[in-house]
């Protein structure tokens, strides 16, 4: 935002709506800049506008509101705020900056952890009580998205749920292995549950069978390999 001469106001930044043409086309410029690779079809697209509190907000800032609150443990707060209660309104607010503050302090500690188990074409990041298992399955997603990962490398997070562990694997990319398949085979024989899909899939297992599924899970990767 600084390098494309975007001012701050009121202490803040504005978002994509809020943005004029040339302050979009400056950003638009700024990113390709930085990310040389990627084609600007992928930076550019749709902004879809919700009538809210009567003003006209971004949905997806909209819906990454609503979806921080239920990531806090605060489902009333969000319900309310979609009542249009203007104390759930302030509080959703407060929490969607704690929720963001959480992400990043994810992210900094998956940085610079050593607990990442890395082999080919996979990487296992036990973060134990240093993440909440209510926001693992979202530092597992934006990470798969990250530059850093190659196409196909398997993303697996862990972290502790009271007794039991919360498992998110994600696919780099678009192309690669049936990441719910490679849980369901590790995951159910030690008495665990799993859900999602081929590219993004999660699981809950008892925290007791951490040693183990690490173990199963790094041999089912391996022989995947």
């Amino acid at each position: 935002m600084r390098e494309a001469n975007i001012p701050r106001i009121n202490g803040r930044y504005k978002s994509l709506v809020e943005l004029n043409d040339e302050e979009m086309s400056g950003l638009v410029t700024a990113v390709m800049i930085r990310c040389a690779t990627l084609l600007p079809e992928s930076l550019i697209g749709n902004i879809f506008l919700v009538k809210f509190f009567n003003k006209l907000e971004d949905a997806r800032e909209l819906s990454a509101l609503i979806n921080a609150c239920s990531r806090m443990d605060a489902p009333a707060t969000a319900l309310g705020f979609c009542l249009g209660n203007k104390q759930c309104k302030e509080e959703a607010e407060r929490m969607y900056i704690e929720y963001k503050q959480h992400l990043v302090a994810a992210l900094k500690y998956v940085a610079e952890s050593d607990s990442k188990i890395i082999g080919k074409s996979y990487t296992i990041i036990n973060a134990r009580d240093s993440i909440k298992d209510t926001i693992i399955g979202t530092v597992a997603s934006i990470i798969s998205n990250s530059p850093a990962y190659t196409e196909g490398t398997i993303i697996v997070a862990l972290a502790y749920n009271q007794d039991k562990i919360k498992v998110s694997a994600r696919i780099a990319g678009r192309n690669g292995r049936n990441v719910r398949d490679v849980l369901h085979r590790v995951v159910v024989p030690l008495g665990g549950e799993v859900g999602g899909h081929p590219a993004a899939a999660g699981g809950l297992i008892a925290k007791e069978k951490e040693a183990a599924f690490i173990s199963e899970l790094q041999k089912a990767l391996e022989i995947e390999v």
